[in-house]
């Protein structure tokens, strides 16, 4: 039986691999460079399927006009195979909240959202510590589509987490060829609420004078 406790549905940027459970429910703000705020709520409506939905906007902190995403981003999650022994789960889904600003004139993201996507991962445990990592590849709907890969590591030591997320970003017209490479921290309090602090674009890949930027969620989770 493949089980981890989510406490986010992103390692950082990527889908993080998580088995819905039925009645969890989470709520999480996402607080990124040049003032983006992106608001997330997400419920698991049966064992193997979470449904979320998401909005928010660019440079709604700060001074100028707030950049408004133009609609809702939507998360689907399908737990579509369970780890059992060496055998990785299997989660299929759809995301197509990106982040940054979003662009009328050519209908993306700064950083594209997953689209649709195929990831595999498993939860590996020790005495104290947890390790889950994972490797998907995804089609996005944004810039005419295109298919990119990415991968992500999560290491979970007593309410600490450790996070490591990276794709390579194929096929981006805005970007340097670099890849978007991330590392976060994430403090758990009392199995409910979390903070995050990350670190966005280590390799300079950005074009948008983004790199090396900051970024923090909180979150919250629960059960009915």
């Amino acid at each position: 039986m493949f089980f981890i406790f989510i406490f986010s549905m992103y390692y950082i940027d990527q889908p993080a691999i998580i088995v819905p459970t039925h009645g969890d429910y989470y709520i999480q703000l996402r607080f990124g460079p040049a003032g983006e705020i992106i608001g997330y709520g997400s419920v698991d409506l049966l064992d193997r399927i979470s449904l979320g939905l998401s909005y928010g906007a660019s440079n709604l902190i700060g001074a100028g006009n707030p950049g408004f995403y133009k609609l809702p981003g939507i998360q689907v999650r399908l737990l579509a195979l369970e780890q059992m022994l060496w055998i990785p789960a299997v989660v299929c889904g759809f995301d197509n909240q990106g982040y940054g600003r979003y662009h009328d004139s050519t209908s993306r993201y700064d950083i594209m959202s997953k689209g649709l996507f195929i990831q595999v991962g498993s939860s590996l445990e020790y005495p104290d510590l947890m390790i889950v990592p994972s490797i998907g590849v995804n089609y996005s709907f944004e810039q005419g589509g295109r298919i990119d890969i990415y991968s992500g590591v999560k290491f979970k030591i007593g309410s600490t987490e450790f996070m490591l997320d990276y794709s390579p970003n194929l096929g981006d017209e805005k970007d340097q060829n670099k890849g978007y490479l991330n590392t976060g921290i994430r403090l758990i309090f009392y199995n409910q609420l979390f903070f995050e602090f990350a670190l966005r674009d280590l390799l300079d890949n950005s074009s948008e004078n983004q790199q090396l930027n900051r970024m923090i969620k909180i979150g919250y989770q629960a059960a009915f």
